[in-house]
This record gives structure tokens, C-alpha cells and sequence, in this order.
């Protein structure tokens, strides 16, 4: 029986057809957007990151200009899917209208190689790290993936040839073939309509081009304004400039993740383990979906109630529900851990104890955000860097790898975090397996941390962790001779004094570290200025030198015999580069006497210019704690 809908023009007026003319209208406006981007875009590894940025940050409404080509794109994406699930809902995927099925499968796959291709040209962390999934899956074809991998990439690793001819498919080939499809689809369009004869049958019809381009200007107005509100949103609610941190081949640890559209293929993935299982999961089983897609005007030939219909919606049905299930398992995996299964995984993982699955996926989770939380924090450094520097020739990475609050944690990780900790982790918000073994590095020679340490010495944040060779506390001198000061302190208004005193000193010492020797030539007869401050300085730089110069040598001067670091400049970026690279150095802690160093030295470990980057970082990072601890 021939279905009354195939009698039904195509090509008239209908609510049906504004998908095909609103992805025109915004495949034009990505033409008009895309050619204002390539007047500032410079596809090269060393400059398109930074012609990104100047687009987005210099140009004037050049953030809105690449904005409404970001998210136009996306747009296109959903209008063309939509166009492909009315054509399912409708038939009109059989004949005669199955060329125009074709195109608009073609055209979707277009659409998203578009999508794809157009993502790694910032050159971003984000596209960088994505495309290397994405290349490394088209390497599971079977016989020619690998021939596959090395034409697209260019070479064995992601570089210049990459983004080159990443920029020629998106610009020229995949936009030309988009036109020419379009093309196709709107010549079938008119084909189809003079076959059926129903629009010459009928003269009152409405004629196609007033009609349908109202009906698809209404539309595309209300597509535009969720466009622009999603990006005013993105700019103004989430303050993102849709830019990473520039593209690092030497990450470690990126947490990538897919774009929105391909997200249920990253959770489809986690199914399929070893690279055989990942060649069916991402290339065989794909491809055998598509295939029946293809299929589809074959399938169904029948009545609306055939056997092949009915397949056609169960196959379709069954496809949705399965990309809507997957994307959101995706974005469940990567949720906030419950916090009780979190604080029990961790005093697990200390202990040594097995983790259940549960706890495991909990720790797999924290890990992801704080990586995702570090990861953001670089990007939004790496604009304040370009803005304040400008973009070096060698390229922006040189910015990041010359920046102490980017490289500084990094470096930390890779070769300190082993003993210290910096609040409780390695410095990129991991926590090691390894237990600490010497102090937390956090706000260090902060007024905070030497209030602390003066405190209790000997909690695990100071020399509590540090043993000697045969297992003892090691560094206790400070603990005994805080104890005879609080001895000889016993009564309530020696108690206040020396609180005071201490605090003073405290405070004196992180000025110290800021600006050296400031008050090295203060007398004790010299009056104290009427600033509270730098009274404070003034009174914790006397009693420091009555006091803590009995064994704490200032400029190479002491009172007492016990030989504790040197404190001129302590905490200063020159004072902890020292002590990195030579613990036992005669201003530090040596290498013998009653407490010599348990640091090994790192001079020969840790190259000069990254000493000086770890020591910069943890300067930059002395915050100042709001209230004192009271005793």
C-alpha cells in the first residue's frame, strides 16, 4: 500500500523543512564568522594558540565574534540531528527520497567532522589531548588504522603538519563538501517535489520561498538567542574564555574528555578493554550502526505497521536511548564523591588497606576534579600571563614554563612531594601513596607557619615526620628550648608577654623573607614608628636578636654556640633555593653536629632554573592566617 505521505510535497511550505533552512542560515553565519576568525588566525603550533587569545581578548567583540562561531557550530550539530530523527519519525528516509536520506546522513557526519576538526585549531590543552584520543581510536582500524593515524596526524605525534592539515580540511574540504551537499539535498528537495506533481495540482499551494524562508527565520531568530544566551552565560556567568592552557606534549596527567557530542562514545569505550576489544567497541560496532542507518530506505518498504517500519523505530529508539544513557553515566562517573566514602577511602589508602570498587571509583573521581580544577586554574593563568607579557616568539608555552605559580607545582610533584606535602598533597591536589616524611610546605615562613612551628615544633606539619638513621625524633632542639622559654614564663602576665613576643617575632621574620636585611642595622635605643605594623617588626626584630640569635645566626652572627640556620632572608626565594640545592650548607644545616641535615642536597638533581621555580612558588604562596594560634 503506498503511504499518503509520499503523495505530500517535500518542497511546499511546511513546519518540517525549517530544519534543512536553518542549518543554511547558520552554516552562513559560520561562513561569516569563520573568515573574520582567519583574518587574526595563524595555524601554527607556535602561534595559533596565541592568535586564539589576541581574538578573544584583543580584538574588540572578538570573544563574541569566535563565541557565536563556538556555539553556532554546536548548533548546527543538534538542527541537523534533529533534521535526521524528523526524517525517521516522518519516512521520509524511502523512495523516492532516499538520495535526500543520504545527504543528510552525509551531511550530519560533515557537520561533526567540521566540529571535530575545528576544536583543535586553538591549540589548547583541551584540543590538544582530545584529538590524541580521537587519532589514537582511528589507529584501531583494522588493516589501514595506522596508515590512517600517520595521514591525519602528519608524523607519530600531534605537531605542525597536524594542525596544518587539520586547518585545510576544516576551512576547505569539509566546508566545500558541506556546501556541496546542501546543494544536493536542496536540488533533491525540488526533484522530488516536481515528481510528485502536487504542487502543479494544486494552484492555491503557497509558493515555497516567502513561506518557508518566514517559517525558517522565526526559527533561526529563536536558535540565535539561545546561542547568545548560552555564550553571554559561559562569558559572564562561568567567566571562561573558552581557552585552555596552551598545548603541552609533556603532560602528564591531563584529564581529557570528549566534547559533549561524542561524550556517550568515551563512556561506550570503558566497555571494551585491550586494543582488540577497543577496535570492535570504536570502529566495527560504529560502523555496523551506520551501516544500518544507510540501510534504512531498504529496510522499510511496507505500511506503516510492516515488520521493516517497525524495526526502523526500535533500531532508532533503542539508539537514542542508548547515547542519552551513556552521556549521562559519563557525566554521573565524573561527579563529586560522596564524602564519606571519600574520607574512608582515603584513611584506607593510608593504612594500606584493600579498596571495595565503590571507594576506588571515589578516589578515580577526586583525582579527575582536582585535576580538572588545576587544569582550569592554568588556563586562566596562561591569560593573565599573555595579557601582562604579551606572547614570546618561541611560542606561549614559554610563558607557562618560565611561570613559578605554574611550573613551581609541577616541579613540586615531581621532586619533593616524595617527603614533603604542601597542605596535605603533592602540590597538583594528588595525594602520593607514599607516606610524608618531613614537613608541610604550605604558606611556608608565612607568619602562620612560624607562629605554628613555634608552637608545637614537633607536630607532623613541622619536624614531627623527620627521624634519624636509627628511627628517633630528629630536630628536637627546638622543642626543648620552647619548653625552658614557657618554664621561665610561667606566670599569666609572662604568658601574654611572650605570646606577644612571639607573635612579633613571627611577624618580623615573613618581612624578613619579603625584604632582607630591612632592619638589620635597627639599634636598641631606635624609636619604634607609630605605625602598628611596624612596630610589630620592630619589637619581633629585638627579640629576636636577644633571644632566638643564641643559636640562630643573623648575617653569619650569633650570640650562643648552637649553630641553627641562618636567618637572614629566611623564606626569601634566594634562602629556600639555597636550601633545595645544598641542605648542608654551612648558612642551613650543615652536615654534622648535634642535628645535621636529613635533606638530601638536589644540586645535581634538580637543574638551576627549576630550583629557582620551586623556590619562587613557594614564596609567592606565604599567606598570612586571619587569627594567631593562642597559646
Amino acid at each position: 500500500m503506498t503511504d499518503p505521505m509520499d503523495n505530500q510535497s517535500s518542497y511546499r511550505p511546511r513546519r518540517r523543512n525549517v530544519f534543512l533552512g536553518v542549518s543554511v542560515m547558520l552554516f552562513g553565519l559560520l561562513i561569516i564568522t569563520g573568515v573574520m576568525l582567519m583574518t587574526v588566525y595563524s595555524p601554527s603550533t607556535a602561534s595559533a594558540w596565541g592568535s586564539v587569545w589576541y581574538m578573544q581578548t584583543q580584538v574588540p567583540y572578538g570573544w563574541l565574534i569566535r563565541g557565536l562561531h563556538h556555539f553556532a557550530s554546536d548548533a548546527l550539530l543538534i538542527v541537523v540531528a534533529l533534521h535526521v530523527v524528523q526524517m525517521i519519525a516522518s519516512r521520509l528516509y524511502r523512495t523516492p527520497r532516499k538520495i535526500i536520506w543520504w545527504t543528510t546522513l552525509g551531511l550530519l557526519g560533515i557537520t561533526l567532522a567540521l566540529s571535530l576538526t575545528g576544536h583543535l585549531l586553538p591549540w589548547d590543552q583541551e584540543a590538544y589531548w582530545g584529538t590524541t584520543v580521537r587519532v589514537n581510536i582511528l589507529a584501531r582500524t583494522p588493516v589501514i588504522g595506522a596508515a590512517l593515524r600517520s595521514l591525519v596526524v602528519g608524523g607519530s605525534q600531534l605537531g605542525q603538519l597536524t594542525i596544518t592539515r587539520f586547518y585545510t580540511l576544516h576551512v576547505v574540504v569539509l566546508s566545500g563538501l558541506a556546501v556541496v551537499f546542501l546543494d544536493w539535498r536542496s536540488r533533491a528537495n525540488r526533484r522530488v517535489s516536481a515528481q510528485s506533481g502536487t504542487d502543479a495540482a494544486n494552484p492555491t499551494a503557497e509558493s515555497y520561498a516567502p513561506g518557508q524562508l518566514f517559517r525558517d527565520t522565526i526559527v533561526f531568530a529563536l536558535v540565535i538567542s539561545c546561542v547568545v544566551g548560552v555564550l553571554a552565560y559561559a562569558r559572564f556567568g562561568l567567566h571562561t574564555e573558552l581557552l585552555g592552557a596552551p598545548a603541552d606534549a609533556t603532560t602528564t596527567d591531563y584529564p581529557a574528555r570528549p566534547e559533549w557530542h561524542t561524550l556517550f562514545l568515551y563512556q561506550w569505550l570503558k566497555l571494551f578493554e585491550g586494543p582488540w576489544a577497543e577496535m570492535v567497541g570504536a570502529i566495527l560496532i560504529p560502523g555496523l550502526v551506520g551501516l544500518v542507518f544507510v540501510m534504512f530506505p531498504w529496510l522499510d518498504r511496507g505500511g506503516r505497521r510492516s515488520a521493516g517500519r517497525i524495526v526502523v523505530l526500535i533500531m532508532t529508539s533503542v539508539f537514542l536511548i542508548g547515547v542519552g544513557s551513556l552521556s549521562y553515566l559519563a557525566v554521573q562517573a565524573d561527579r563529586r564523591p560522596n564524602e564519606l566514602t571519600l574520607l574512608r577511602a582515603v584513611e584506607k589508602q593510608t593504612t594500606g588497606e584493600a579498596l571495595s570498587t565503590e571507594e576506588s571509583h571515589a578516589l578515580a573521581r577526586l583525582k579527575f576534579r582536582r585535576q580538572r580544577d588545576h587544569e582550569r586554574y592554568l588556563a586562566k593563568r596562561s591569560l593573565e600571563l599573555a595579557s601582562a607579557h604579551g606572547i614570546p616568539p618561541s611560542g606561549p608555552l614559554e610563558l607557562m614554563r618560565n611561570d613559578p605559580r605554574t611550573r613551581g607545582p609541577i616541579l613540586f610533584a615531581a621532586h619533593c612531594a616524595s617527603c614533603h606535602r604542601y597542605d596535605g598533597h603533592d602540590g597538583l591536589g594528588n595525594t602520593p601513596a607514599e607516606p610524608p616524611t618531613s614537613s608541610d610546605l604550605v604558606a611556608y615562613a608565612s607568619r602562620g607557619w612560624i607562629r605554628g612551628l613555634l608552637n608545637d615544633p614537633m607536630a607532623d606539619r613541622y619536624f614531627g615526620l623527620m627521624k634519624t638513621p636509627d628511627g628517633k625524633p630528629a630536630h628536637t632542639r627546638m622543642r626543648k628550648f620552647m619548653n625552658e622559654l614557657r618554664n621561665e614564663n610561667s606566670s599569666d602576665e609572662a604568658k601574654r608577654k611572650l605570646r606577644d613576643d612571639l607573635n612579633a617575632a613571627s611577624n618580623y621574620l615573613e618581612d624578613e623573607g619579603k625584604r632582607p636585611g630591612r632592619l638589620k642595622n635597627l639599634g636598641s635605643t631606635d624609636k619604634a614608628p607609630e605605625d602598628s605594623m611596624e612596630e610589630t617588626l620592630y619589637r619581633g626584630r629585638r627579640y629576636f636578636m636577644r633571644v632566638c640569635n643564641e643559636c640562630h645566626s643573623y648575617d653569619g652572627e650569633r650570640e650562643g654556640t648552637f649553630k641553627a640556620p641562618e636567618m637572614l632572608g629566611y623564606g626569601s626565594v634566594e634562602w629556600i633555593e639555597l636550601m633545595i640545592a645544598d641542605p648542608a650548607h654551612e648558612t642551613r644545616y650543615r652536615s654534622k653536629g648535634k642535628q645535621p641535615a636529613r635533606m638530601p642536597s638536589f644540586a645535581d638533581r634538580i637543574a638551576p632554573a627549576d630550583r629557582r621555580l620551586i623556590a619562587q612558588w613557594l614564596h609567592e604562596s606565604v599567606t598570612a592566617p586571619a587569627l594567631y594560634p593562642s597559646q
